[in-house]
């Protein structure tokens, strides 16, 4: 694990032969998603999710963006895999090893979360503006409490998550839900956000701007 972990950490840091980091836009977003655990729901399209999720982030802030490609942590293996290599222009695989230790769905969760942490510090590193996690996995939270104090970072989570968790994040949707009336507004389908980032006490209240709905203040 540990030689796989160095090998990729070198593929994205040099800059002669191998791909650089592009300094972020101020509205651009990166985004990483954990497809192994948090897939899209049965019968949704996967050629409309990038459509989807930039749909969703426009109702946080009008000038988001995604920059890049989608960056997917899973396997390089099964359907979900192959379904994504269907769309080589908009996902970027970021492949984690398939063996097992200790049982299939431990050891893959503790993957899924050692990649996703290790995507989020790198591209937090690069001085990404903002950046959009995917994600359900309660290891993945640290890092990502860690570096909102110096980027914006934005967490889509799935129905079945903590609503304690829902602050971790500056912002936090839900990903997508079984219910009709919340998947409407989930981000798959390309709905806004469940937190704005300000959270007031009284005598105060969140004042949140009608157009730009991430753009909250503290009013008397």
């Amino acid at each position: 694990m540990n030689g796989l972990l160095l090998i990729i950490w070198s593929d994205c840091c040099r800059t002669s032969s191998y791909r650089r980091i592009v300094m972020s836009s101020p509205a651009g977003v990166t985004v990483i998603w954990d497809y192994q655990y948090y897939w899209i729901p049965h019968g949704y399209d996967l050629w409309s999710l990038k459509t989807s999720i930039e749909t969703a982030l426009k109702r946080c802030n009008p000038d988001f963006f995604i920059e890049g490609k989608l960056i997917a942590v899973g396997t390089a293996t099964g359907d979900k895999h192959e379904a994504i290599t269907m769309l080589p222009d908009e996902i970027e695989l970021s492949p984690m090893p398939d063996y097992h230790t200790r049982g299939p769905d431990r050891d893959l969760a503790d993957q899924a979360a050692t990649f996703l942490v290790m995507e989020i510090t790198m591209k937090a590193l690069a001085n990404r503006a903002n950046i959009l996690v995917i994600s359900g996995n309660y290891d993945v939270m640290g890092a990502i409490k860690e570096w909102r104090r110096d980027i914006f970072m934005m967490l889509a989570l799935p129905e079945s998550s903590s609503p304690s968790v829902y602050p971790i994040a500056n912002v936090t949707w839900l990903w997508s839900s079984d219910d009709p009336e919340r998947a409407a507004a989930s981000m798959v389908n390309g709905g806004g956000p469940m937190i704005p980032p300000v959270q007031c006490t009284p005598p105060y209240y969140r004042y949140c701007d009608l157009i730009d709905f991430c753009s909250c203040n503290c009013i008397s």
